[in-house]
């Protein structure tokens, strides 16, 4: 069930990037007890001091990439990367991510061959004679918004990046279901408080369907 936690409107001027820093905030002000684990975010968030920030309150920050920034220069040569960080093998396979190392706090990424994800590689004999396969480690200190501390391109940063639609759901309620574009207010104030109410709204058929469900399994 999807539930609104926190309603905040904010100028339309602010850029949306400074906006989920006051609405977090407030969020942890107001919630000292929830713990944020994750936050999911689109490209707008993409920049250097919403991850500093996650990784000061140590949350997990899934944020689309801005393709207009290109390669962070901070990237060895070396290492080949894919648009979303991948490191590609000199087949030009992305390679398969292997999990968080974290004694050395880097990731590990394994020959896609090695890992039965490719059937054949033009590159064999040129690469490692190993059957494990060639390895590339990449580190978060790289680059913190290439290499998150989930790996983008990975099924568990698909998995938890996908529950983001839940908050597109909530405005959707909000909008269309209460009809909140249809009431004809124009302040922020009274936007926020028929917004609240809303809220409470979807809190209490939340409530109402887990005791339907309740009683109909009784």
């Amino acid at each position: 069930m999807d539930l609104p936690l926190h309603i905040r409107f904010l100028d339309a001027r602010r850029y949306d990037s400074v906006s989920i820093f006051v609405a977090l905030k407030e969020l942890r002000s107001l919630i000292p007890s929830l713990k944020i684990r994750n936050l999911c975010l689109d490209s707008a968030h993409d920049n250097y001091p919403t991850y500093r920030l996650c990784g000061k309150w140590k949350i997990r920050p899934f944020i689309d990439l801005n393709e207009n920034r290109g390669r962070p220069a901070s990237i060895p040569g070396a290492i080949t990367i894919d648009s979303d960080g991948t490191p590609i093998c000199q087949a030009g396979y992305r390679m398969v991510y292997w999990g968080f190392c974290s004694g050395r706090s880097r990731c590990k990424w394994r020959c896609p061959v090695a890992c039965d994800k490719k059937e054949s590689c033009p590159c064999k004999c040129s690469c490692s004679p190993s059957p494990y396969g060639r390895c590339v480690y990449t580190k978060p200190s790289l680059d913190i918004r290439l290499y998150p501390p989930v790996p983008r391109g990975t099924a568990e940063y698909k998995k938890i990046y996908n529950n983001r639609t839940s908050s597109e759901r909530v405005n959707d309620r909000v909008l269309n279901d209460y009809h909140l574009h249809q009431m004809g207010i124009h302040t922020r104030k009274r936007y926020t408080f028929f917004a609240i109410l809303a809220g409470i709204n979807i809190h209490l058929d939340a409530r109402l369907k887990k005791q339907q469900q309740k009683e109909h399994h009784t």
